[in-house]
């Protein structure tokens, strides 16, 4: 890594806190420069709710949200810390990964792991700081990961605990070196979109942590990359600073028009993470034996579900379209982490990290993710 990986973010596009897009509740943020990417901490603001540290706060799923998460949906209650038992760690948790799939884990309907249940802590994959150990293989100050939940502390199964790489700062781990981001951009980008120099591939939610790194993968494989995005400092990001060749801003722009204009023979592959209109447009130009990546339906998590339009094109054009999720890949770890590592070297890979203070601030945090004020992979300080 090298000072030219940093991103600055610019001045004039500094967030408004006071305009319309910013959240209800009060954010100061302080961006930390470091080489490879950019560190943005916001304070939530002082929780109303008054808890003693010694205590283990958790996320209690009360009921499935209905759209956006409201309050009453989860309630933040304390517990004792747990106690061990032979083979086990205490954890402390210090970070806690948010992802889209939360807003899945909180429904019951058909999904890929079981549903949170009513009552249940939040789930969520979480890193910390080993309190206490009665496994031989972990000790006290070891730096872990694994699926901690939303709470301060975690009891975890020593043997099936992951001891994180301390040569890597850990909310650096929850990015483009983790399972759930760099696991997810890796494998749909070359295992099963299996970009080519000279294709033409399409990234949905590109200034989001996997889009974004979904796309400078593609970029080093030699593809022309065009992204799809929701505002206009995000469409300079990816192409300024990401060297996308192409960026839709899908809420401005006719998507049909600047797909047939940005891809005038038309796309090889896509990586899409959120369906809807995007999604339904590259279906029609598509070219034959093209290849989709379906990693994420973001666009459908807090409305109905609905079909999707010009599914008939994956039969005319004789289209490959995979669902996938990261957890099926593990073996293909060292592999991304090699490409991952030089990339962010070389200066091919750059990224940001969002760090939101405060476990209370958890439902607040969640919501960021769907209204797009979140820059880039968004976690919560503990």
């Amino acid at each position: 890594m090298t000072a030219a990986n940093v991103y600055v973010r610019p001045t004039a596009y500094a967030p408004n806190m006071r305009s319309s897009r910013a959240p209800r509740f009060t954010t100061t943020p302080v961006t930390l420069q470091r080489a490879g990417k950019t560190v943005l901490r916001r304070s939530c603001g002082r929780s109303k709710q008054v808890v003693k540290m010694a205590a283990n706060r958790q996320w209690i799923l009360r009921k499935r949200p209905e759209g956006p998460v409201k309050d009453g949906d989860l309630e933040l209650v304390e517990k004792p810390i747990p106690t061990l038992k032979a083979g086990e760690v205490l954890i402390k948790t210090t970070h806690i990964s948010i992802d889209p799939t939360h807003r899945i884990w909180m429904s019951d309907a058909p999904q890929y792991m079981p549903c949170v249940e009513i009552g249940d802590v939040m789930r969520a994959v979480s890193s910390g700081v080993v309190e206490e150990s009665k496994f031989d293989g972990l000790s006290k100050g070891d730096v872990v990961g694994g699926f901690g939940g939303c709470q301060d502390y975690f009891v975890a199964d020593g043997s099936a605990t992951n001891k994180l790489d301390p040569s890597i700062p850990v909310p650096d781990q929850m990015g483009p070196f983790s399972m759930l981001i760099g696991i997810t951009a890796f494998y749909g980008t070359m295992k099963i979109c299996k970009v080519k120099a000279g294709e033409t591939m399409v990234v949905s939610g590109a200034a989001g942590a996997v889009g974004s790194l979904v796309g400078q993968l593609a970029k080093m494989q030699g593809a022309r990359v065009i992204g799809t995005v929701g505002s206009q400092e995000k469409a300079e990001w990816i192409t300024k600073e990401l060297g996308f060749d192409g960026v839709i801003n899908y809420k401005t722009d006719d998507i049909a028009a600047k797909l047939k204009e940005l891809a005038p023979d038309g796309v090889d592959c896509m990586f899409d993470n959120t369906a809807g209109p995007v999604l339904e447009e590259t279906l029609l130009q598509m070219n034959n034996f093209g290849r989709i990546a379906l990693c994420g339906l973001i666009n459908q998590y807090n409305v109905d579900k609905v079909g999707v339009k010009n599914y008939d094109m994956i039969l005319m054009r004789r289209l490959a379209v995979q669902g996938f999720i990261c957890t099926d890949q593990l073996e293909h770890m060292g592999e991304m982490l090699a490409m991952v590592k030089a990339g962010v070297a070389e200066d091919k890979i750059k990224y940001k990290l969002d760090v939101q203070k405060g476990l209370e601030n958890y439902p607040k945090v969640v919501n960021m993710l769907f209204t797009g004020e979140n820059a880039g992979k968004l976690m919560i300080e503990v």
